[in-house]
């Protein structure tokens, strides 16, 4: 009898120890309960030993979530005993961060419940490191888990991003093949990530649900995208859509992006009719979390598309994501609508239709027509003769200029006795004159913005020999030099890098 009961509490101890170890996912029906009575998790960043020269040390963070905004980036700084702690608002399962602490560290990291980073500054101050390495530690509740997964980033790491390069080519060139070769190229590719998965799990047991489930949720995004605007085969969709993310991570929420996008595109057509399709395709958990990426494609019609949103969301926690969305981007119109209250009128000038001035000295026109391309670059660079122009091409669907304009803005106002004036040129394309207005006083960048006509966005790049996408940008030093190729990112330069392109 003592034996038999010996046995139950053995078995019933190692029956809790797997539940610890590996969570619910996040379609699993207990996390309405879940994250009722769970407390905001807490981010403990400390770096010790920093030189007597250093008073604090910056910390960029980018948070990955759910909903209308993929990634956020956030800025903080440690104290003077190099002590910095974050609470994440978002409060969601094992979120993703990348985290990045002076030069000491980059990394992405996943906080659960309470994760500290230590850094030993005396270890690091030669090179900055990457992940994990001598001078970094993770420890709380949420410590051997990231030890375990940055150890797993570089695991192998040339051997699995080669493997990953050969799926990108393969989902992009899908239709050259039939459906059973594509398949077991695929499912070829699957077997060779499996091995080195089962390799690494083999030396941190307890973490194989972890490192499997972000592996899968990655191989399975790309799928869905190698299928944008087909139909999957029947049994290759049903294993794609029975895949359940354990973590609210890069891979995680992107399979649910590319999901969506899918599913959007298998019968395009309202709205309201695609949520339905959801619902009909797929469990009331996953479907839920896939409507909340429609805030993000349906953010500029918000005050009409969200309500049917959130009214068609039976998760609870998804609806209050949802929720929480409609009265931030409520709040935002508002602010908005009150700066062009404040605008005022603008002189004509010949470098398109005056619209308006907004109160954080942001000129706005519009130009629909243009006689000659090389005469409106003449009229441009006379209106500024005294300064250099640094042009912006960009358009407010693009994801890539959304994210380098604060950039642009913040080297605007922290260089404004430099005599640079800064010119974006928003294509029409994809958009219209009320988003573009919208996005310009949402982010609040000074300089002078101009809406311009598809057409004429092609001629002005082909004037100014520029990159055919978006962003791309073109500089006019103030001897008039034209530089096509000096600017890729805004958010590459500083002071003085910026003097140095614009020949000040």
């Amino acid at each position: 009898m003592k034996y038999l009961m010996f046995f139950f509490l053995s078995f019933y101890c190692i029956q809790l120890n797997a539940q610890s170890v590996s969570p619910i996912t996040m379609e699993d029906k207990k996390m309405d309960a879940y994250l009722i009575n769970r407390k905001p998790a807490i981010l403990t960043i400390l770096v010790k030993n920093l030189p007597d020269s250093i008073k604090k040390v910056d910390v960029q963070y980018t948070l990955v979530q759910l909903g209308a905004g993929f990634q956020v980036k956030k800025y903080t700084e440690t104290d003077a005993t190099g002590l910095s702690k974050i609470t994440l608002d978002q409060n969601l399962p094992y979120q993703q961060i990348w985290l990045s602490v002076g030069n000491y560290l980059y990394a992405g990291i996943y906080v659960n419940e309470e994760l500290t980073v230590t850094i030993d500054a005396g270890k690091t101050s030669n090179a900055s490191v990457y992940m994990i390495g001598d001078g970094v530690a993770y420890s709380g509740k949420d410590g051997e888990l990231n030890t375990v997964m940055n150890k797993n980033v570089l695991f192998k790491k040339k051997e699995k991003e080669l493997i990953q390069d050969s799926l990108g080519s393969l989902r992009n060139s899908r239709k050259k093949y039939t459906v059973d070769s594509f398949l077991f190229k695929t499912d070829s590719i699957r077997k060779q990530l499996t091995e080195i998965d089962n390799e690494f799990i083999a030396k941190f047991p307890n973490y194989g649900w972890a490192v499997k489930n972000e592996t899968l949720s990655e191989f399975y995004g790309n799928l869905c995208v190698a299928y944008w605007g087909n139909d999957m085969p029947d049994k290759l969709f049903k294993e794609v859509k029975n895949h359940k993310p354990y973590f609210t991570s890069n891979d995680g929420a992107l399979y649910y992006q590319y999901l969506k996008s899918y599913t959007q595109d298998i019968k395009p057509n309202r709205l309201e009719n695609t949520l339905k399709l959801c619902d009909s395709l797929y469990t009331e958990q996953k479907s839920d979390i896939l409507k909340l990426y429609f805030l993000r494609s349906e953010k500029d019609s918000f005050s009409e598309s969200y309500p049917s949103i959130i009214n068609s969301i039976k998760t609870k926690w998804c609806k209050k994501i949802a929720t929480d969305e409609f009265a931030k981007a409520t709040i935002s119109q508002k602010k908005i609508d009150s700066l062009f209250a404040l605008s005022k009128t603008l002189e004509a000038v010949n470098i398109g239709t005056p619209l308006m001035k907004l109160p954080f000295e942001a000129n706005l026109y519009q130009l629909d027509t243009l006689t000659n391309v090389n005469d409106f670059i003449l009229n441009l660079k006379s209106k500024f003769s005294k300064k250099a122009l640094i042009v912006d091409f960009w358009a407010t669907w693009c994801a890539p200029c959304l994210s380098d304009l604060p950039f642009s803005k913040s080297l605007h106002e922290k260089n404004k006795d430099l005599a640079i004036e800064y010119v974006y040129l928003c294509t029409t394309d994809g958009s219209n004159i009320d988003v573009w207005k919208n996005r310009v006083a949402d982010l609040q960048i000074p300089g002078t913005h101009i809406f311009v006509n598809e057409k004429i966005i092609a001629q002005l790049k082909t004037a100014f020999n520029a990159e055919s996408g978006f962003p791309s940008y073109v500089v006019v030093d103030v001897n008039g030099k034209v530089n096509p190729k000096v600017i890729t990112r805004m958010e590459m330069l500083d002071r003085d890098s910026i003097k140095k392109v614009a020949g000040l």
